[in-house]
């Protein structure tokens, strides 16, 4: 009786089998014909065996390592997170292993798992950047790198898919002054070197729309000292203390709009009855609260799907030179700026 401790080789394989290794390759690598009787007799001694391909050999002979590479910039961020499940979970199913890094929204940190990656062969990068420029020896590697969400300069154009946040902003600024809010705080997002406008550009442009100055009082940036929900209730209840009017706050993300909530509770003031709140992403987290959030839904799911494609044509060879993926989003109204 064959010894199941032993480390088979498709050789092996094919002789309990009863099949040329031939066979056994074309039916482990899913390629060729083969009968499907054929197939449950090479897959049942496969099965018995915990047989296991030699990935390294196989890399080497396609040169691919059928790994991806995806650079998150804080995956305890809820719709990040939901990004990296979307992307790992599609990329598997195309037969790609996925390396999930984290960069904690540093620049530094980034730079370091981009050449960490490369040193590992990945076969292609995802990447939501925390760098406003990508330096011109990672892109000159030629790993064909698709960036997600943030638009980072790089010495050759980086295709990329995302939302117009921009618009985005101008919408969810739009409602709240529909709703009759005239005093609107914007919170900006912690970003480290990557220099991010587009959404404040939104918010100013559309109170330029509808006759408003914009005040810079009224627009809170975040240090990234302290974790979301923490830092801007501090900045929300530093904003209370100059006795400026408020009726309204668009914040970068959900937990930003959790820590303005807390700080607006804790000073007896009611929302939507006295401040009315919008928020982007729209997670599971916009419906956990009271009241529940209206928030910006950017589709994630297409994002990751899109992207992934998009990176598996570069692999591929299929796409060549720079191209751009827009989301569209949608402003999901609940009772929070109702």
């Amino acid at each position: 009786m064959e010894d199941k401790k032993k480390v088979l080789s498709i050789k092996d394989i094919a002789a309990i089998s009863g099949v040329s290794i031939a066979t056994v390759s074309r039916i482990l690598n899913k390629k060729g014909r083969y009968s499907p009787e054929t197939e449950k007799k090479v897959l049942a001694v496969v099965n018995s065996y915990g047989y296991v391909p030699n990935q390294t050999g196989k890399s080497l002979r396609e040169a691919r390592s059928h790994t991806i590479g995806l650079i998150v910039p804080n995956i305890t961020n809820a719709f990040f997170s939901c990004l990296a499940y979307e992307i790992e979970t599609y990329l598997f199913e195309k037969n790609y292993s996925v390396f999930i890094c984290n960069s904690g929204n540093t620049a530094e940190k980034e730079i370091d798992y981009f050449r960490t990656l490369a040193g590992k062969c990945v076969d292609g990068i995802l990447c939501i950047s925390a760098l406003d420029r990508i330096p011109e020896d990672i892109t000159a590697r030629q790993i064909p790198i698709v960036c997600i969400d943030r638009q980072p300069k790089a010495a050759v154009p980086l295709p990329w898919i995302g939302n117009d946040g921009k618009n985005a902003s101008c919408s969810a600024t739009s409602h709240l002054l529909d709703k009759g809010c005239r005093h609107i705080l914007f919170i900006t997002s912690y970003l480290d070197s990557y220099n991010r406008l587009d959404r404040r550009a939104g918010y100013e442009q559309a109170l330029k729309e509808h006759g408003f100055f914009v005040d810079k009082n009224y627009i809170l940036e975040r240090s990234g000292t302290e974790p979301t929900p923490i830092e801007v209730e501090i900045l929300i209840s530093q904003f209370l203390q100059t006795r400026l009017p408020l009726d309204g706050i668009i914040a970068a993300s959900e937990s930003a709009a959790l820590g303005a909530m807390y700080a607006l509770q804790r000073n007896g003031i009611s929302v939507p009855a006295d401040v009315r709140i919008v928020c982007f992403d729209n997670t599971m987290y916009s419906l956990l609260v009271s009241p529940p959030l209206s928030s910006i839904e950017r589709h994630p799911q297409k994002i990751a799907r899109q992207g992934s494609d998009l990176l598996l044509d570069l692999i591929e060879g299929k796409t060549a030179g720079e191209m751009s993926i827009t989301i569209p989003m949608e402003l999901i109204e609940r009772e929070s700026s109702r």
